[in-house]
């Protein structure tokens, strides 16, 4: 059972240690560097990234501005229908009513109660279903509504003003102000809905009554409503969705209708309800519903004179609702837009320049690496070379490009010896960078290591400490480092057979050169370093106890090699070693 136990636990531990590795979005992979540098860069690619960050900068500004003035929405726009709705109602601040009859020369007719009669009422219908018998009961209950000549007292916007200040108000009628206030007028539904609510005119030839006799004869109002025009000065809306406050502007317009005292006509007006939702936050959703009236039908039907009306209007909602979603770009949207403009950026300008960065990246490191022989420059084999070593005199070595108009003219192969050798250059340095060709080194490197040396050897270099960085020693190295890259500066534009002559110049030639390193020689230097080892461990405890530990212990509190502080070799100083044939 413990086993089980533990089993489990140590499941859970490489779960929990897997679940850490696989969740930690910031976990840096070891890089390399080229050239003692991060990545390479260029003068191109840097203009580059300049010209795609100006263009980046550029939308994102405009962008920006566009969102903090909402000048382009984006607007969707959906339509419905409906037979229930809200009531709508219709105030002096939202809507306009007003009534003229004029005779047929366009003259206003003065004789409400004399000549014709005209009633605005307002009309609900409602259906009562019985819960008990299921049966439908419609009953219609009309209320009419006080009318009183305009004045300028009855329009209290600026846009009621500024209309009926040129209109003569002799014989325009409108809703009594103070019943207009407490008794605004409703629509709502439609006729088929539970509740159907709407506005109902109805223009009639003045007839006498038991209650009533103040009409003028019928001979005299036949010949003045022979012929005239039924105006009426009524609100309507425009939509406005780019402004970014209200979504629509108010207006009055004018419509009118010709009437005859032979006929009686019907006149529907339909008046769509539209619903505007805007989000208008930068951010965050911050929504905002406003709703207007627009008209959409406007229909007349003529029948002979009914002895009724000569005319009746209708004013009621029409059977489709109209939904409008507007909404502004925000902050975020902005931000992935750019991103994804980025990456077609780069990725078409990757396309065009990657190949001529990477050209020129193996070009510096080839130049770095390799020397090019120029065409004015004598070629040697290796059976004159020690000649050409003894008698060589100082002589630069060749770059592949001497200026920036000639790298590009190799890389696009307009000179095409340097473009065949910089060919060539490549090819090695992508096989030196092959996976398989560092795998190959390494396994070289330890079939090395198992010929030249002993188990016991090996065993001793396993054993041996990191090397140690000490403070005391940083500017002497420093000084060495600079040394050596001054040296390293010099010799780098030598040819081979120059650089030949001179480490012969700077150390004693032997020309008696043991092809391979005798074992005595090995131990010898891992005796140095023991006895390095045991010194710097006695002058470390020559105050303590007189050390007794085993050889492991001394190897792996031991520094560094004896001249490893001294002598410092660079990695990029070890050449490879090159094959010659043995003298018979």
């Amino acid at each position: 059972m413990p086993k089980i136990l533990e089993s489990i636990s140590r499941t859970l531990l490489k779960l929990k240690n897997e679940f850490v590795y696989q969740a930690d979005i910031f976990g840096q992979p070891p890089s390399f560097t080229v050239l003692k540098r991060s990545k390479y860069t260029t003068k191109f690619g840097f203009v580059m990234s300049i010209l795609i960050g100006t263009l980046s900068a550029y939308y994102l500004i405009t962008e920006i501005t566009s969102m903090i003035s909402k000048s382009k929405p984006s607007i969707y726009q959906t339509e419905i229908q409906v037979i229930e709705t809200d009531s709508y109602y219709l105030h002096n601040e939202n809507f306009t009513l007003a009534i003229s009859i004029a005779n047929r020369f366009s003259e206003p007719l003065i004789g409400i109660n004399k000549y014709f009669n005209l009633n605005v009422s307002q009309c609900n219908r409602e259906r009562i279903r019985n819960p008990s018998t299921g049966n439908i009961t419609v009953s219609l209950k009309c209320i009419e509504m006080p009318i009183e000549p305009c004045n300028m007292s009855h329009f209290t916007t600026d846009l009621q003003q500024e209309y009926f200040k040129t209109i003569r108000f002799g014989g325009v009628q409108c809703i009594n102000r103070d019943y207009i206030k407490a008794n605004p007028p409703v629509l709502k539904g439609q006729l088929n809905a539970l509740e159907y609510q709407y506005l109902y005119i109805q223009f009639t030839a003045c007839k006498n009554s038991s209650s009533f006799q103040g009409c003028a004869p019928q001979e005299e109002i036949r010949d003045i409503l022979q012929a005239g025009h039924y105006n009426i000065y009524k609100s309507d809306y425009i939509a406005q969705l780019d402004h970014p406050e209200e979504p629509y502007k108010q207006i009055i317009t004018n419509e009118f209708s010709g009437f005859s005292y032979s006929t009686s006509k019907t006149i529907v007006q339909s008046y769509r309800i539209v619903q505007t939702a805007t989000d208008d936050g930068l951010i965050w959703d911050v929504e905002n519903v406003w709703q207007n009236i627009q008209q959409t039908d406007w229909r007349e039907i003529s029948d002979f004179y009914n002895q009724q009306y000569l005319i009746l209007h209708v004013i009621k909602l029409d059977f489709k609702q109209t939904n409008n979603i507007r909404t502004y770009i925000k902050l975020q949207t902005i931000l992935g837009k750019l991103g994804g403009i980025l990456q077609i950026f780069l990725m078409v300008v990757t396309i065009i320049l990657k190949p001529i960065i990477d050209n020129l990246m193996k070009l510096e490191i080839a130049n770095s690496l390799y020397r090019f022989q120029d065409s004015s420059e004598k070629k040697y084999t290796p059976a004159n070379s020690n000649k050409e070593i003894e008698g060589s005199t100082s002589q630069k070595n060749e770059k592949l490009n001497k200026s920036v108009f000639e790298t590009f003219l190799i890389i696009f192969g307009l000179q095409k010896e340097k473009h065949q050798q910089f060919l060539r250059a490549r090819n090695k340095i992508g096989k030196n960078l092959d996976i398989v060709t560092i795998l190959k080194r390494l396994q070289e490197i330890d079939m090395l290591k198992r010929i030249l040396f002993s188990k016991e050897q090996i065993e001793i270099i396993k054993s041996l400490p990191r090397p140690l960085i000490d403070k005391k020693l940083f500017i002497t190295q420093n000084l060495i480092e600079h040394e050596i890259d001054k040296e390293k500066a010099n010799q780098i534009n030598l040819s081979p057979l120059q650089s030949e002559q001179t480490r012969f110049n700077q150390f004693h030639y032997f020309p008696k050169i043991n092809t391979v390193q005798e074992k005595q020689q090995i131990d010898t230097n891992l005796q140095l370093y023991l006895d390095h080892c045991n010194v710097m461990l006695i002058n470390n405890s020559k105050d303590s106890q007189k050390p007794k530990v085993r050889l492991q212990s001394i190897l792996l509190k031991c520094p560094s090699l004896p001249l490893c502080n001294s002598q410092i070799i660079k990695c990029d100083e070890i050449e490879e070693p090159v094959y010659q044939k043995t003298k018979k």
